[in-house]
């Protein structure tokens, strides 16, 4: 579904609280308060509303637009005519007019509706009527039949913004999978941190042992000097590897907290992730190569998104082609005029005139009846640029960018059958790493136990028993390495 809005909580800056103690979680677990508290999250929830706004925007081209205008004119005109009274004529205008305009989506269809109305004062001799009220109601179309017509530019926008609505959510799936990803993975390294500080400092404890057991025997007579330096020199390398392995820790539970808790962790916080879900539990999967990478072809979000960008520039390039078409339109005007009024005082050719006085509502009284008087007109308009230059560029443009966009594709398949082979591969080698990981920590361990008791024999030496003991750690981290590498 939709991704829900964001909310203003992060951008209120609010002090987030300081996190102490533990806190149990199992993979789940992390991943739920990931997609719940991840400012990460927050981000990537913006795109699709920002590329909805954008889809919604873009039909804003066929609202209806109401017009309106009104003014008044004075007009005072020399004459020398015996047709006229006096020597200059005045007219006074007062005029105004309302109306609406749009476009019809699809088809490209360009209408308006409009009311004008106007009154007159003129001194004019051969001015039957002042004033003289003027009203009329005039409806027009214009229909592109080539350019323009099916993929005008508005309809152009609608479509590709639609797409780009439906790219916008696939790029917030891939960003909450990378996420969910990251978390898990995230996860795992805190339980192989944690793996890692044990066996330090099991380590460590047993050259503290070793020392000890030494320094016994010097004091006996049994050793030298040079032995108790060597156990001395192993417990400090021990001590390093218990502090590196500490920071280790320390660093992935950062990791960790920031993914699952977002702006909750502070400078001060002492918080730590206990993970519940155990690393050990290994299943061996039987993966089919061929409906493995169906299924990545079905569900991956950037093949969805990059197949949307197919679909969004098959409509440039009919766009491209429509404006390569002569434009031709057909144009269509209907509608009534009124006339009503008074007699004009000015003096009148010709010598009196029948009485008339008609209010300005009157002038609209004839105009669905026979007697109205109607107008009407038709006929169509051509243009087309000599050359069409740009037009010719533009489809030959479309065309490449399609090819690309089609070959991209091509390339995002092969190299997710890549990435699925290479995973299937890796989930295959690291159960086997596993196994042989596990096989030599216990030779590993055997070998450590047979050099200490050797030891105690005076058969062997601190130094061949630290060796032995370092043998043993590097195969533990080994294991612990490669449970890690299977649960990525």
């Amino acid at each position: 579904g939709e991704p829900s809005p964001p909310t203003d909580e992060a951008a209120r800056g609010a002090p987030p609280p300081t996190l102490h103690g533990e806190l149990a979680l199992s993979v789940s677990d992390a991943i739920a308060m990931t997609i719940e508290n991840n400012l990460n999250v927050e981000i990537a929830r913006f795109t699709p509303l920002l590329a909805d706004l954008d889809h919604t925007s873009a039909w804003g081209s066929y609202d209806p637009v109401a017009f309106g205008d009104f003014g008044y004119s004075s007009d005072e005109t020399p004459v020398a005519t015996a047709l006229q009274a006096g020597n200059v004529t005045i007219e006074r205008k007062t005029a105004g007019s309302a109306g609406v305009t749009g476009l019809i989506p699809r088809i490209g269809t360009q209408y308006e509706i409009g009311y004008g109305g106007q009154r007159v004062l003129s001194n004019s001799s051969i001015q039957s009527l002042s004033p003289e009220y003027r009203a009329n109601l005039l409806g027009s179309l214009r229909q592109p039949l080539l350019k323009g017509a099916w993929w005008g530019e508005p309809w152009v926008a609608v479509k590709q913004t639609g797409i780009g609505s439906e790219i916008a959510d696939e790029e917030f799936r891939r960003n909450l999978m990378d996420l969910i990803k990251a978390t898990q993975d995230a996860y795992w390294g805190v339980s192989a941190a944690s793996e890692q500080r044990r066996v330090a400092q099991k380590s460590l404890e047993a050259r503290q042992a070793l020392l000890d057991q030494t320094e016994a025997q010097y004091e006996v007579g049994v050793v030298s000097r040079v032995e108790v330096i060597q156990a001395e020199a192993g417990l400090a390398e021990g001590e390093v590897g218990v502090i590196v392995a500490e920071n280790t820790y320390r660093t992935a539970q950062d990791l960790l907290i920031d993914l699952v808790l977002g702006p909750n962790l502070t400078p001060d916080s002492r918080l730590e992730i206990q993970p519940t879900d155990s690393p050990e539990e290994v299943v061996a999967y039987d993966v089919d190569p061929e409906e493995a990478n169906r299924k990545a072809l079905a569900h991956r979000p950037e093949i969805a998104s990059a197949r949307k960008n197919i679909e969004r520039q098959e409509i440039e390039l009919k766009f491209r082609k429509n404006q390569r078409l002569p434009q031709l339109d057909l144009k269509f005007t209907y509608g009534y005029s009124g006339l009503g009024g008074s007699n004009n005082s000015a003096p009148q050719l010709g010598g009196p005139v029948p009485p008339i006085d008609l209010s300005y509502s009157q002038a609209h009284n004839n105009w669905f009846d026979d007697d109205g008087a109607s107008q009407w007109s038709g006929g169509v308009e051509v243009t087309f640029p000599i050359g069409n230059v740009s037009s010719r560029a533009g489809v030959s443009k479309a065309h490449l960018e399609l090819r690309r966009a089609r070959t991209q594709v091509r390339r995002l398949e092969l190299d997710i059958v890549l990435e699925v082979r290479e995973a299937i591969r890796n989930l295959y080698s690291s159960v086997e790493g596993i196994e042989a990981a596990e096989r030599r920590r216990l030779a590993a361990e055997e070998q450590r136990r047979a050099e200490a008791i050797r030891l105690e024999y005076g058969e062997s030496t601190p130094f061949d028993v630290l060796q032995r003991e370092e043998v043993l750690v590097d195969a533990e981290s080994q294991k612990i390495n490669a449970l890690q590498l299977y649960h990525n």
